[in-house]
């Protein structure tokens, strides 16, 4: 009697998906293992290559759907000339859909990293795929949440093709549209170009601005053929552009970044035209009327990604900071969240990043208000600044240990955690939860369209 042939990497399965969990994948299992798998929708049978196998888990990629959901869709990556292109984990799935899907996995996250009991969790779509979907449902479902991110990287290969990262892999695609990108950044056609000697290419849009910036690979020079021919382009899009270079240091050489994120490993910033900044412009309706408040900040700082997200984001914020007498902002960046609660409350703020420059930014961001703002590594407070309301957006990997210990040490009575990872904010909301909080609501906001992240804005009593 022969014995079944071994399941290793490479080897093609049938599968069917029981159901959605993070990072895009779905669930499935096959000879005694749990299988992740991308490219499928829960409750479809398909045929998929393993890509990684352990003793008790896989990891696979779809290669046919045999029965498929009724939700599917054709993959949007073919109609953008992108076929393969990573970060769109839900190009194959109708966008209100997606969203559902979405909110199964952060439920079934905040229940099983953070024993939280969530029922009727979803996710609010922005804006502007609801205004969409409200005109035309049947066509949003496919054409909705497609040109969205004003803030979007292009890698470049060895010969100078600008193009996307292939899903979980670091080979360069080339791509006929820049994948969610808005229009002026597509419009752009920096993708069409060969730029050689660069290594990626971050592309901005803001309110009447946008920027470039250039990064090349450690010990490569930038061409002047380069900045001609992407100073052509900028020069031929309305408002003010700026143009920018970083380049890598040699490898053991580490430095501070300029994003707000801290990155490291780069040389600093060199404008090579326009002012080296960007304005983002906020307006959303309080309370107290209209506001509107324009923030500069350095071309390469963090600044949310959606169109609609600063304004979604700052709502939600100002809304549950009412009544505070005085608010902290932890991860401030150039200072949104602090400057739209103190200039709709009218109350001091004080806002509290690691990026010197992001701080400078939210500085001069927060003119005609009673605001602080320091440069501080979040982590390594042991004490925070007196606040009846802490107001916190950390990186993706979340708050951490240090940090909650030191929120519930504080003087606050109400946190305002936002979060764009379910997973860490379950670990970071666990503490929080013993540490004598009470989760008062989380809302789910759908504001990275077709991929597999969300936002989550939660707010904490006691």
């Amino acid at each position: 009697m022969s014995s079944a042939p071994e399941v290793v990497a490479g080897s093609s399965v049938e599968l069917t998906v029981d159901k959605q969990v993070g990072e895009g994948y779905g669930l499935a299992r096959h000879d005694g293992r749990v299988v992740f798998v991308t490219g499928a929708i829960p409750g479809e049978r398909v045929r998929a290559e393993l890509t990684q196998v352990k003793k008790r888990l896989a990891y696979a990629r779809t290669r046919e759907v045999l029965e498929a959901s009724t939700h599917r869709v054709a993959d949007r990556r073919l109609a953008w000339d992108a076929a393969g292109a990573g970060g769109i984990e839900f190009a194959h799935v109708e966008l209100p859909h997606s969203r559902s899907l979405k909110a199964q996995a952060a439920a079934e996250q905040l229940s099983r990293l953070g024993g939280i009991e969530t029922t009727g969790f979803s996710i609010t779509p922005a804006p502007a795929e609801a205004a969409a979907e409200a005109a035309d449902p049947q066509a949003a479902a496919t054409t909705a949440g497609t040109a969205w991110r004003t803030r979007i990287q292009l890698a470049v290969d060895a010969d100078g093709t600008p193009g996307m990262r292939a899903a979980g892999s670091h080979a360069v695609l080339p791509v006929g549209t820049v994948p969610l990108a808005v229009p002026v950044l597509d419009a752009l056609g920096l993708h069409r170009l060969r730029l050689p000697g660069l290594e990626r290419i971050e592309l901005t849009a803001a309110h009447t601005s946008g920027a470039v910036v250039l990064h090349t690979r450690a010990g490569t020079a930038l061409e002047p053929h380069t900045v001609a021919a992407v100073s052509e382009r900028l020069a031929q899009q309305p408002g003010d552009w700026t143009l920018l270079h970083r380049a890598a240091q040699p490898s053991g050489q580490r430095g501070r970044g300029g994003a707000a994120r801290n990155r490291g490993g780069h040389s600093e910033l060199t404008t090579l035209s326009g002012s080296g900044e960007v304005t983002a412009r906020l307006q959303l309706t309080t309370s107290g009327g209209e506001l509107v408040r324009d923030f500069r900040l350095r071309a390469d700082g963090f600044w949310q990604v959606h169109v609609d997200a600063a304004a979604v984001l700052a709502e939600q914020v100002v809304a549950a900071t009412a009544g505070a007498g005085r608010i902290l902002d932890l991860f401030c960046g150039a200072g949104l969240f602090a400057c739209a609660a103190g200039a709709a409350h009218e109350v001091p703020v004080t806002g509290l990043e690691g990026a010197p420059e992001a701080i400078a930014a939210a500085r001069a961001n927060a003119a005609g208000l009673d605001a602080r703002f320091e440069v501080a590594r979040i982590e390594k407070l042991t004490e925070l600044p007196a606040a009846d309301v802490i107001v916190l957006d950390p990186p993706r990997a979340g708050a951490g240990p240090a940090v909650t210990a030191a929120l519930i040490a504080s003087q606050a009575q109400r946190i305002v955690y936002v979060s764009c990872a379910a997973g860490t904010f379950a670990r970071d909301a666990r503490a929080l939860l013993d540490g004598g909080f009470a989760l008062e609501r989380c809302r789910g906001f759908d504001l990275f369209p077709l991929t597999a992240h969300a936002e989550f804005v939660s707010i904490f009593t006691r």
